[in-house]
C-alpha cells in the first residue's frame, strides 16, 4: 500500500511540475513507468490493489506519451497513449481508458490525420456508451468536433459542439467536475478548445474566424492563473485567428503577451504553435509590429 501511495504521489508531483515549468525530463517519468510495469508483472490478479496499480500505470503512461508528443517523438507518443488505454482497461477504469484514447485522437489531429482521430474517438464513445459521465461525454464530443473541423464539415462540427456544451452543463448540474479522468475540462478549456477548432474551420471558410476569436477570448477571461501553458496556447491561437481576419497589429500584440510565459515550453507544442504563427505571419512581414515580433519568435526558436 505504501508503494502504491508513493507512486500516486509521483504522478501528482510530475503533473504539477510540468504545469508549473515544463521542465520535467521524460527519462525520469519513463524510468518510473518501467519500474512500475516490472512490479505489475508480480501483482496478483483481480484484487483492488492490483486494479489501483494498473490505474497508476495508465496515468504514468499518459504522462510519458504527452512528454514524447512535446518532444515530437510521435511514434513513442502513440505507443504510450495506447499503453495507457490498455492499462486502464485492465484496471476496469473505462473512463480513464477513453480519456487516453481521446488523447491519442488529439495527437492524430495534431499530425493532420482527422479521419484516424475520428475513428479513435468513436471507439472511445462506443466503449463508454452506457457508463460515461456527462463530463466525459463532453470531452469526447470536443474530440469528435475537432475531426469535423479539420475535415471542413461545418454542420457536423456545430452539431457536435452543441452536444459538448450540453454535456458540460449537465455535468455541472450532476457535480462530476472533480472526476479525476476528466479534471482538465473546465469551462475555460471548453471555450479554448472550441475556439481553436473554429480557427481550424476558418481555413475552409474565413467567416468562422470571428467565432474563434469570441470563444478564445472567453477562454482567456476564464483561465485559472495557474494554467499558464493553456493561456499561452489561447493567446497564440487568438493571434493566428487575427491573421486570418487580416488584423496583423492585433496578432503581433497577442504574441507579445504570450512570449514571456512561453519560454519554458518552446521546445514542445508551444514552440510548434509559435512556428506556425511565424510562418503564417510572413504574409504581413512588412508591417512593423509583425516584423518585430517575428524577429523575437525567430530568436527564441532558432527559426
Amino acid at each position: 500500500m505504501a508503494e502504491l501511495t508513493s507512486a500516486e504521489e509521483f504522478v501528482q508531483f510530475v503533473r504539477r511540475w510540468r504545469s508549473a515549468s515544463g521542465s520535467v525530463a521524460r527519462s525520469t517519468a519513463v524510468a518510473q513507468l518501467d519500474s512500475h510495469l516490472r512490479r505489475l508483472k508480480e501483482a496478483p490478479s483481480g484484487t483492488a490493489e492490483t486494479r489501483r496499480a494498473f490505474r497508476i500505470g495508465a496515468e504514468l503512461a499518459d504522462i510519458v506519451a504527452t512528454m514524447a508528443w512535446d518532444e515530437a517523438a510521435h511514434g513513442a507518443a502513440q505507443r504510450y497513449f495506447k499503453l495507457a488505454a490498455q492499462l486502464a482497461h485492465v484496471a476496469s477504469d473505462d473512463a480513464l481508458a477513453s480519456v487516453a484514447l481521446a488523447s491519442l485522437a488529439r495527437h492524430c489531429f495534431d499530425l493532420d490525420r482527422p479521419a484516424d482521430g475520428l475513428e479513435v474517438v468513436q471507439l472511445a464513445q462506443y466503449a463508454t456508451r452506457r457508463t460515461a459521465s456527462p463530463r466525459l461525454r463532453a470531452v469526447l464530443a470536443t474530440r469528435e468536433a475537432w475531426a469535423h473541423a479539420q475535415l471542413g464539415d461545418a454542420p457536423a462540427f456545430r452539431r457536435t459542439v452543441r452536444l459538448a456544451e450540453d454535456y458540460f452543463s449537465e455535468g455541472l448540474r450532476d457535480g462530476d467536475a472533480a472526476t479525476p479522468s476528466v479534471r482538465s475540462l473546465d469551462e475555460a478549456e471548453l471555450m479554448g478548445v472550441t475556439g481553436a477548432r473554429y480557427r481550424d474551420l476558418s481555413r475552409h471558410d474565413v467567416r468562422h474566424a470571428a467565432e474563434a476569436q469570441d470563444y478564445i477570448g472567453r477562454a482567456i477571461a476564464l483561465r485559472d492563473p495557474d494554467r499558464v501553458r493553456n493561456r499561452v496556447f489561447d493567446l497564440v491561437g487568438l493571434a493566428r485567428s487575427h491573421l486570418i481576419t487580416r488584423e496583423p497589429e492585433r496578432a503581433a500584440e497577442l504574441i507579445g503577451m504570450a512570449l514571456p510565459d512561453a519560454v519554458p515550453w518552446t521546445s514542445g507544442r508551444v514552440g510548434v504553435k509559435l512556428r506556425d504563427f511565424h510562418r503564417e505571419a510572413g504574409a504581413f512581414a512588412t508591417v512593423p509590429a509583425v516584423r518585430d515580433v517575428r524577429e523575437v519568435v525567430a530568436a527564441k526558436l532558432a527559426v
